[in-house]
């Protein structure tokens, strides 16, 4: 994976972290569950024990303030990530507490996660109290300081198991919500970008229906192909055959979701030359075929999806 496509994923997951939908959906799962939520970039990323998130575990808080992020934790976290490239997973920390981390996928690829929890499900163990304090005492904390974040470790809220599962599964619709506008932010005409740029993403989206190539746009654009290539990859992340086909790919999506028409038509309504074609372009950039994501939407209340 270049630098180019890495900064370009950093940059979607800090967009989508700015915007009113998420910090809509960020408050609600927040208000509603009690748990903090946060979202965080999947490839290098930091610790991050949800200090920035309200309903923060304080006993998560102090231990990785007050003498420095914790050890343990960091190693917590890497687990909790490695386990959750493909679908949510739910890990118990050395101190007994769940934390779950649901991904945000652009196609095959995992490029955040939404993360939460910090609760018990049941009492911690004797075993998991001892964790606890073998881990503030190898950290130097002092008597008063251990007795204080203990306390904490004991008021931890306790879930009803099935309740914070049910509470993982609402976060993973959240998650194939988010997902998809994603794939909207990922498009979007950006006004920092270069003028070219612009006006090439205005002049692909008027003819997306029609066959596009790059000789084509280069031209309208009044630069050469070879300099439009590389300044189109520096600001979007994708080359241009990659956008137009994403482009084609979320309008396929909206009719998919509005209409029942078959797909062979769909696929060239959007502007394929062949079904063979739509068909790797779809699994490629949503992860599934244009039958199975039909079929996702048709399970979904029509006022909890993304509209096109």
């Amino acid at each position: 994976m270049n630098n180019t496509k890495n900064d370009s994923e950093k940059h979607l997951i800090e967009r989508l972290k700015a915007s009113p939908f998420y910090q809509a959906c960020q408050n609600a799962f927040r208000d509603g569950t009690g748990l903090p939520l946060i979202v965080q970039y999947a490839h290098e990323p930091d610790f991050n024990p949800c200090h920035a998130s309200k309903n923060q575990n304080s006993f998560c808080q102090l231990i990785n303030s007050s003498h420095g992020p914790c050890a343990q934790c960091v190693m917590d976290q890497d687990d909790l990530f490695s386990h959750s490239m493909e679908k949510a997973f739910t890990h118990t920390c050395f101190a007994g507490l769940k934390e779950s981390a649901v991904p945000l996928r652009l196609g095959h690829r995992t490029i955040g996660f939404l993360r939460t929890g910090q609760v018990f499900t049941e009492h911690p163990t004797p075993e998991q109290v001892k964790a606890a304090t073998d881990c503030l005492d190898a950290a130097g904390y002092s008597k008063t300081e251990l007795k204080k974040t203990l306390e904490k470790h004991k008021k931890t809220p306790v879930y009803d198991q099935g309740k914070y599962s049910s509470t993982i599964t609402l976060l993973s619709i959240i998650s194939l919500q988010l997902t998809e506008f994603l794939n909207r932010l990922l498009l979007e005409v950006m006004s920092d970008e270069p003028e070219i740029i612009r006006k090439a993403k205005s002049i692909i989206a008027d003819h997306i229906d029609e066959k596009i190539t790059l000789g084509d746009i280069s031209s309208e654009v009044h630069v050469s192909v070879f300099y439009f290539c590389k300044v189109f990859k520096q600001s979007t992340g994708m080359t241009f055959t990659e956008y137009v086909n994403r482009q084609r790919i979320e309008l396929a999506k909206g009719e998919l979701k509005k209409t029942g028409k078959p797909v062979t038509e769909i696929a060239y309504a959007v502007g394929f030359q062949s079904l063979s074609h739509f068909n790797r372009c779809f699994l490629k950039f949503a992860g599934e075929s244009p039958r199975q994501y039909r079929q996702y939407v048709s399970e979904i209340p029509t006022d909890l999806l993304v509209s096109h």
